[in-house]
């Protein structure tokens, strides 16, 4: 048996149902092959209204079309990099003939529109050095199968198996050769450099009322971002700013600000906090692994030390004690607040005053940890 308890979840507009498609999917898990006849598949409803409701949603309803999105410009770069990093493909005749047995290709036979835009796609990772190739004017004549035509860089082989969108490995890449040219970099330098992503959205909107807050928070941080505010002009001007409001969230939560005050500040639900923060985590761990590609060594410390306030929730001072098993940034900041500041602290501390700061339970686990129960 499948029991779907919920067909809800929070999305852009709130609790929403689910597709009749993602229905489909769950409840046809039930029911085990070669040893399972039948399956069940259970809905919970609390009140008939509701049970008539997703039984006309759900049981009887149809589901959704299907559209191929393959020809979406993210999408396919991450494709082609990927292809040609394997060596699945190595021409771009033999791009066109992996593509034209697509269901993208099956569903919408235009596939001059999908050469045109593999041609750009590559000239594009030619250009971010994702992959070496011929110049595009060559494209169509490079077709002898006998010999690749494009392989993948160092540098491109490892963004494909990061599964990073190209487009932001290389917003990646200019930030961390900007962020090498600066004396001073804080935080929010590569906080507000992963919030710029595409891997990032949706982004919090900024609201009407918080304009000026944002602008003056622009002019505070100019000297340490590596993403240049665009002219207010630009079509993507105000992802700009989107993206510096959800860096301040983030900047907030590595103050130790909790759930609690980033729901009531800028109304991110811990279910939402939690998405964002795994995807940060993958950003900074990808930019790290890019970094030591561009031997720009002097900068992974940096990321190290955002990565650990970002898992945290902490301020850079606690990281020390974070290291202790069953150590979060509330028993860390109780610990800092009464003179324990590192491990040697700990160390010398008497069992019977870390009791007094932590419980006897978690004081005799730590005071092992560091290899005495003194």
């Amino acid at each position: 048996r499948a029991i779907i308890t919920s067909t809800k979840r929070f999305g852009q507009h709130g609790m929403q149902f689910i597709p009749v498609l993602e229905y489909l999917q769950m409840a046809g898990r039930a029911g085990r092959p070669k040893y399972d006849a039948v399956g069940e598949a259970i809905l919970i409803a609390s009140t008939e209204a509701e049970r008539d409701e997703l039984l006309d949603r759900y049981i009887h309803g149809e589901p959704e079309d299907i559209y191929s999105k393959l020809a979406v410009e993210p999408v396919l770069r991450t494709y082609i990099l990927s292809l040609i990093s394997s060596r699945v493909v190595g021409t771009r005749t033999q791009l066109l003939d992996f593509f034209s047995q697509t269901f993208w290709a099956h569903q919408f036979k235009d596939l001059a529109k999908l050469s045109g835009t593999i041609d750009k796609m590559l000239k594009l990772l030619i250009d971010w050095n994702f992959i070496s190739g011929p110049a595009q004017d060559d494209f169509v004549s490079a077709h002898d199968f006998g010999k690749d035509a494009f392989k993948a860089t160092f540098l491109g082989k490892r963004v494909a198996e990061l599964y990073l969108d190209p487009l932001t490995a290389h917003q990646m890449v200019l930030a961390l050769q900007e962020a090498s040219t600066l004396k001073t970099l804080k935080p929010i330098s590569f906080l507000h450099a992963l919030c710029t992503t595409l891997e990032m959205r949706p982004l919090l909107r900024v609201g009407v009322r918080e304009y000026d807050l944002i602008q003056s928070k622009l002019v505070e941080w100019d000297q340490w971002l590596l993403i240049r505010e665009p002219s207010a002009f630009d079509p993507e001007y105000e992802e700009f700013l989107d993206a510096v409001k959800t860096t301040m969230m983030f900047a907030d939560w590595i103050d130790e600000c909790d759930e609690e005050f980033l729901l009531e500040k800028y109304k991110v639900r811990p279910g939402e906090l939690s998405a964002k923060l795994d995807n940060a985590d993958w950003l900074l761990y990808s930019m790290t692994e890019l970094t030591n590609i561009l031997n720009l060594n002097e900068l992974v410390k940096e990321l190290a030390r955002v990565r650990l306030r970002l898992k945290y929730g902490a301020k850079e001072e606690l990281l020390p004690l974070l290291k202790l098993s069953g150590i979060g940034k509330v028993r860390a900041r109780k610990m800092f607040i009464a003179g324990l500041k590192d491990i040697g602290d700990v160390r010398k501390v008497t069992i019977e005053k870390l009791t007094d700061v932590l419980g006897k339970a978690v004081a005799l686990s730590v005071k092992k940890q560091v290899g005495t129960n003194d």
